[in-house]
């Protein structure tokens, strides 16, 4: 549900700029800019000035939002749009954490453990997903990343960072320790206890298909096996 209103929150504010870009600027370079705004918001709280790196994150989410609806303006949404995006966007948290963890505005515990973290659960997501061809898809009622975010730029702009990558990290831990329990739990319900090589082997027979003479492929061998013993030298 919260997911839903932020998309056609999305929607209504970004697609008519989007729209009015979309001729002349592309998705990609948006992307660069986004990259670049997380930077300057990683600059800014190693700096020590807290409040300018919340308004370069909160340009970054904005970035974040416009390349996705330029795509879709210019029809050039695709799988190498979204892969740099994703990409940009665990790259910009990395960025923003280690900015504070730098100019001191975070304890370096919760800021590793985030940092640490963040990868770790995008690894389990995909991991998980080429396990199972697809079947188990993380998704979360509210955006984790956009929790962090939230987390990240009220810390800034109250000049409470500390507390928002504490914050941050506990939201990083729940997800790295669910994603894993949710995990082990499906692969262990799908995964059936080993069978024995003589019970795999009978399977084995009962699928093969029949001989033309009408006997199993195992008699087959046997019977001709015997034959060779009985002419050998």
């Amino acid at each position: 549900m919260m997911m839903e209103k932020l998309r056609r929150l999305e929607h209504r504010l970004v697609s008519p700029i989007a729209a009015r870009l979309a001729p002349y600027v592309s998705a990609n370079v948006i992307s660069v800019l986004s990259l670049l705004a997380a930077v300057g918001a990683g600059v800014a709280f190693w700096l020590g000035m807290p409040v300018t790196g919340a308004a370069m994150i909160l340009l970054n989410g904005f970035l974040d939002m416009l390349d996705g609806c330029v795509a879709r303006a210019r029809g050039t949404v695709g799988p190498f749009g979204s892969f740099v995006d994703k990409i940009i966007d665990k790259y910009s948290d990395l960025i923003f954490l280690l900015g504070m963890l730098l100019g001191g505005l975070a304890h370096p515990a919760p800021a590793i453990v985030a940092m640490v973290g963040i990868p770790l659960a995008t690894y389990i997501n995909a991991a998980v997903e080429s396990l199972t061809q697809g079947e188990v898809k993380f998704q979360e009622r509210l955006s984790l990343r956009f929790l962090r975010i939230l987390f990240l730029v009220a810390g800034g702009l109250s000049r409470r960072t500390h507390i928002a990558v504490w914050l941050v990290a506990a939201s990083v831990v729940y997800a790295v320790v669910s994603r894993m329990i949710q995990s082990l739990v499906f692969l262990r319900r799908r995964t059936k206890p080993g069978k024995g090589v003589a019970t795999a082997l009978a399977e084995n027979e009962r699928r093969s298909p029949a001989s033309p003479s009408g006997k199993s492929p195992s008699s087959v061998r046997a019977k001709s096996c015997r034959s060779l013993d009985g002419h050998r030298p």
